[in-house]
C-alpha cells in the first residue's frame, strides 16, 4: 500500500496562505497589526542607527575632532536610544500584550462562529477534523505566528539595507561574498525545514496513538474497564511498537539533519576565515583601510551576516508556517452546502418521507425509505443497530440532506424552510446526549438562566424524574455540573445526566420531539416515570422514538420496522405482533420484562 507524501510548501502557496492570514488578522485588530509592522521597521532602522553613531564617534576621534563635539555625538546617541528602549518597553510591555487578548478573543470568536456553521457532514471527513482540530486549538499560534514572522522579515530588509549602505561605503566586496554565503545557507535551511516537516508529519500518526494511550491510562472514563479486564496488557503492547517506531523515525531524521549541521559548520567557518583574511589584507598590507574602518567593517559585516541569515531562517518558518495555516485556511473556506431555504415553519402539521435514500461514503445507509406522521401521533422507529433509524432522525432536523427523494414538512420540501425556523420546532434526546460544563438550570434550558425561568427549569426537571437528585444538591438549579471549570462541580451518572438531557426538551415548546433511547440508562421505574412524564409534557405534541427496550412501543400509534436502511415492517404493536414478523421476535425476547403479571 502507498504512503501518502507529506505535503510541499510551493511559493504561490505560501504567498496565498500568508496573504489569507494577513487578511485575517487585520480584520481582528487593524490597530495591533499596524503597530507590529512598524515595529518591525522601527527595531530594524535601529540596528543602522547605533552603527552610525559609531562610525561618527570613531571618525571624529580619527580626525582628532574637539572633544566637545565627540562627547555631543555621544549624548545624542545617549539619548536616542534611551528613547527606543522607552518606546520599545512600551509597546511590549503594555500595548501589545493588551491588544493581544483582544485579537486571540476576535480570532477565536470566528472559529467558534464557523463551528457552529459548517455542516455535520464534515465531522465525518478524517481530513477536514483533523484540520478543524487542528485551526480551533493553533489558530491564535498559526496567525499570530505568521504576523511576527513578517514583522520580523521587515526588521531584518530594514537593519540588512541600513547596515548595507554603511558595508558598501567600507567595501563592496565583503558585502557580495557575505550575500554569496547567505544564499548557500538559505538553500540548507530550506533543505533542513523539509526534512523537519516530512518527519513531523509521519511522526503525527505515532504522536495519535501515544495520545490515546494515555487518555485510556488516565482517564476515568476507563478506568473500570482496566482493571477488570486484560485489555491494559494489549495497550501496553501498542505503546511499546508505537515508542519502537518513533525512535526509528527519530534516528532517521537526526542523521539527515546532522549532515546538514556539519555543512553549515563548514560553510560559517569558511565565511569568517575570508572575512578575516581579506580584511587583514587590506588593513596590513594595501593599508586602505583604518583601525577604525576595520572596527565598523567587522561590526557592519557581522551585523549584515547576522540579518541575513535571520532572513532565511524567517523565510523558511514562513514557508513552514504556511503549511500549517493552509490548514486553517481550508477550515475558513470550508462553504456548508446545507443552503437554508427562506420559508418560516409557523407551525408543524406534517412530516412525510417521500422515497429517501442517503449514502455515506458510497455506502447506502437509506434506500427507498416512506413513511408520513401527522401532528399529535406518536410513533416509534425500532430495528437493529445500523439499521438507519438514527441517521433517518438527523435526516429530519436536516443535519444531512437526502442522496436522493424529499422529505416534506406540511407539504413543502424541507429544503425550503429556514434552518434556525425548521430546527426551533423541533426537540431531540440524542443516545449520544452531553451535560455541559455550566450549572443545572443552564444545561437544562441551554441558555442563560434568568430568575423568570426558574419555573420552567423546576418543571422539566420534575418531569423527568430528576427531582430527587435535584432535592440532594445544595445549591439546586444553580449548581455547577462537571470539573471542567469548577473544582467542586458535581458529576452525574449515566442515568442522571440523561435525565438532565430529557428535561432540556422539556423545558422547551417543542411541536416535534425526537427521542432517541430516552431510557437507555435508566432503570425500569425511572422509565416508567419518564414515561408518565412525557404523557404530560407532549400531550398535543408530535414524537418520535427510537428505542431498543420496547415497553415503550406498545402504546405508540405506529411502529416502523427498521432493517439494511429499510422499513420492511409498520404498524400497531397488535398488528406487528400478529405478523409475527421480526418485530414480534424483538419483542418476544424482551416479554417477560413487559408482562403483566397477576
Amino acid at each position: 500500500m502507498s504512503k501518502k507524501k507529506p505535503e510541499k510548501v510551493k511559493i504561490s502557496q505560501a504567498v496565498r496562505n500568508t496573504s489569507f492570514i494577513l487578511k485575517i488578522a487585520f480584520k481582528a485588530s487593524p490597530g495591533l497589526c499596524i503597530m507590529r509592522l512598524l515595529m518591525g521597521i522601527i527595531t530594524g532602522l535601529n540596528h543602522g542607527v547605533n552603527i552610525y553613531f559609531i562610525s561618527e564617534i570613531l571618525n571624529a576621534v580619527d580626525l582628532r575632532l574637539p572633544v566637545g563635539q565627540i562627547f555631543a555625538i555621544i549624548g545624542a546617541m545617549a539619548a536616542y536610544n534611551l528613547a527606543y528602549i522607552l518606546f520599545y518597553n512600551w509597546h511590549w510591555k503594555i500595548y501589545n500584550p493588551r491588544y493581544k487578548l483582544d485579537f486571540i478573543r476576535r480570532l477565536h470568536k470566528r472559529f467558534f462562529v464557523k463551528a457552529w456553521e459548517i455542516d455535520l457532514a464534515c465531522y465525518d471527513t478524517p481530513e477536514f477534523y483533523n484540520d478543524f482540530i487542528y485551526s480551533m486549538q493553533n489558530s491564535d499560534k498559526s496567525i499570530t505566528g505568521t504576523l511576527d514572522h513578517i514583522s520580523d522579515l521587515l526588521r531584518c530588509f530594514v537593519a540588512s539595507i541600513s547596515v548595507l549602505a554603511i558595508m558598501l561605503d567600507v567595501n563592496y566586496i565583503i558585502a557580495l561574498a557575505i550575500f554569496g554565503f547567505a544564499i548557500l545557507n538559505m538553500v540548507i535551511g530550506i533543505i533542513e525545514n523539509g526534512i523537519y516537516y516530512k518527519y513531523d508529519i509521519m511522526l503525527n500518526k505515532i504522536y495519535r496513538k501515544e495520545w490515546y494511550i494515555d487518555r485510556f491510562f488516565s482517564l476515568s472514563d476507563y478506568a473500570k474497564e482496566i482493571r477488570i479486564t486484560d485489555i491494559s496488557n494489549n495497550m501496553m503492547d501498542e505503546y511499546h511498537k508505537n515508542k519502537d517506531e518513533e525512535r526509528k523515525y527519530h534516528v532517521k531524521r537526526n542523521i539527515r539533519i546532522t549532515m546538514i549541521n556539519i555543512l553549515r559548520t563548514i560553510l560559517q567557518i569558511a565565511e569568517n576565515v575570508f572575512i578575516i583574511l581579506f580584511m587583514a589584507y587590506h588593513l596590513m598590507v594595501t593599508e586602505t583601510i583604518l583601525i577604525g574602518g576595520f572596527a565598523i567593517a567587522l561590526m557592519s559585516a557581522n551585523k549584515l551576516r547576522g540579518m541575513i541569515w535571520e532572513i532565511q531562517y524567517r523565510i523558511t518558518q514562513m514557508s513552514k508556517n504556511s503549511l500549517y495555516a493552509d490548514k486553517v485556511r481550508r477550515f475558513l473556506e470550508t462553504k456548508s452546502e446545507m443552503i437554508s431555504g427562506d420559508k418560516t415553519l409557523d407551525t408543524f402539521e406534517s412530516l412525510e418521507f417521500r422515497n429517501v435514500c442517503f449514502a455515506y461514503k458510497d455506502k447506502n445507509v437509506l434506500e427507498n425509505v416512506s413513511f408520513k406522521i401527522n401532528k399529535g401521533e406518536r410513533v416509534a422507529f425500532v430495528g437493529y443497530n445500523g439499521a438507519g433509524k438514527t441517521t433517518t432522525i438527523k435526516l429530519i432536523m436536516r443535519l444531512y440532506d437526502v442522496t436522493s427523494g424529499e422529505i416534506l414538512i406540511n407539504g413543502i420540501n424541507i429544503k425550503e424552510y429556514d434552518l434556525e425556523s425548521l430546527r426551533s420546532k423541533m426537540g431531540a434526546v440524542f443516545q449520544d446526549y452531553k451535560v455541559f460544563a455550566a450549572t443545572v438550570a443552564e444545561n437544562v434550558l441551554a441558555d442563560k438562566y434568568t430568575p423568570d425561568r426558574e419555573q420552567t427549569v423546576l418543571n422539566a426537571l420534575r418531569d423527568s424524574t430528576f427531582g430527587e437528585k435535584l432535592d440532594t444538591l445544595e445549591k439546586g438549579i444553580n449548581t455547577e455540573l462537571t470539573r471542567e471549570f469548577y473544582d467542586d462541580g458535581t458529576e452525574l451518572s449515566g442515568g442522571e445526566s440523561q435525565k438532565i438531557a430529557i428535561a432540556r426538551v422539556f423545558a422547551h415548546n417543542n411541536e416535534l420531539i425526537i427521542m432517541d433511547e430516552p431510557s437507555s440508562a435508566l432503570d425500569p421505574i425511572a422509565e416508567y416515570n419518564l414515561n408518565v412524564g412525557i404523557d404530560k409534557n407532549a400531550r398535543d405534541k408530535t414524537v418520535v422514538f427510537i428505542t431498543h427496550r420496547l415497553s415503550t412501543t406498545r402504546h405508540v400509534d405506529r411502529i416502523y420496522m427498521f432493517e439494511y436502511g429499510r422499513i420492511t415492517e409498520q404498524g400497531s404493536h397488535d398488528d406487528l405482533i400478529i405478523q409475527n414478523g421480526n418485530y414480534a421476535k424483538m419483542f418476544n425476547l424482551q416479554a417477560d420484562k413487559y408482562k403483566v403479571k397477576g
